[in-house]
């Protein structure tokens, strides 16, 4: 029996077949559907859930005050959306730095400015604020309001749920498919 000598072309292609297959799409394609199907499903929630806070597009806010009812009340729980910011939309923002309360999340309404500053003002008040959030301040604008209580959405927010679900989606992607294909016999058995 001859061997025939691979060359540097072959080994990057991953031809002969003592060669393990590598890379990304390699592994995939030895993944069984269901094993791929919840990867995607975890990861698409990734992204959409990612917060904005670090960088991400969604946002949840619980009002703590009354400035703007009675569009919201205190108490509710408000989910936002990163995306242009327009005249009359109400957004959620961070208090610009060297400003008073710098750093504290404000929901409230824009009534003027632009993406460099932007005015805004509660339905409740009658002034408008002295902040001047630039679009670099604002976390999101408001998609609706969850009819939940707030109390509740402290329970999934708290690190020990978080940790729970995260568990349980692990255990999901590594569960077997067929409980009898879970690992070769164990016991001695003659050939």
């Amino acid at each position: 029996m001859t061997s025939v000598p691979l060359s540097l072309d072959d080994l990057r292609q991953g031809r002969g077949r003592h060669l393990p297959q590598v890379g990304l799409v390699a592994r995939a394609s030895r993944l069984r559907p269901t094993q791929f199907a919840q990867i995607a499903v975890v990861a698409c929630l990734i992204v959409l859930i990612w917060p904005a806070s670090l960088g991400g597009a969604f946002g949840v806010v619980t009002v703590a005050g009354h400035s703007m009812e009675p569009t919201y009340e205190l108490g509710d729980v408000v989910l936002t959306w990163k995306q242009p910011v327009e005249l009359g939309d109400v957004i959620l923002y961070r208090v610009p730095q060297a400003s008073p309360g710098a750093g504290n999340p404000v929901i409230h309404r824009v009534i003027g400015g632009g993406p460099s500053g932007w005015e805004t003002q509660g339905d409740n008040m009658a002034k408008p604020d002295t902040w001047r959030p630039s679009d670099g301040d604002v976390l999101g604008v408001t998609l609706f309001k969850v009819p939940l209580d707030y109390r509740f959405l402290a329970l999934l927010r708290s690190w020990w749920f978080v940790s729970a679900a995260a568990g349980f989606a692990v255990a999901l992607m590594l569960w077997p498919d067929d409980p009898g294909a879970a690992g070769p016999p164990r016991g001695r058995h003659r050939t």
